[in-house]
């Protein structure tokens, strides 16, 4: 069984993080548009055929810092996401044990 106080807390968590998780979300897609934005602007300072000047935008620091911006994001979007599946799972589990209860099959 789930308690109350623990469904109580994992409502409050999911209520609470709202703002949070779409914030990190939207920049996970700041950082993925910059490290497009990143490629692009490499590929076109690059000198030589179109593999060669592909392959030096990839190796070169600006897009290498800008996909790790991009992963740190992610990681810190994900957490959070995580974190929310796994309340609303204590929510979900609490709902069904209290109805169980109150129609007497637990």
């Amino acid at each position: 069984m789930i308690a109350d106080e623990r469904a109580s807390k994992a409502l409050h968590y999911l209520a609470s993080t709202d703002e949070d998780a779409a914030e990190l979300k939207t920049n996970v897609a700041r950082m993925e548009y910059l490290v497009d934005l990143a490629r692009k602007k490499q590929f076109l300072l690059a000198e030589g055929n179109i593999e060669t000047r592909k392959a030096l935008a990839e190796a070169s620091e600006p897009v290498k810092q800008a996909q790790e911006n991009y992963l740190v994001a992610l990681l810190s979007f994900e957490k959070i996401r995580a974190k929310r599946v796994t309340e609303a799972l204590i929510v979900d589990t609490w709902r069904t044990c209290s109805a169980n209860a109150r129609s007497g099959n637990i």
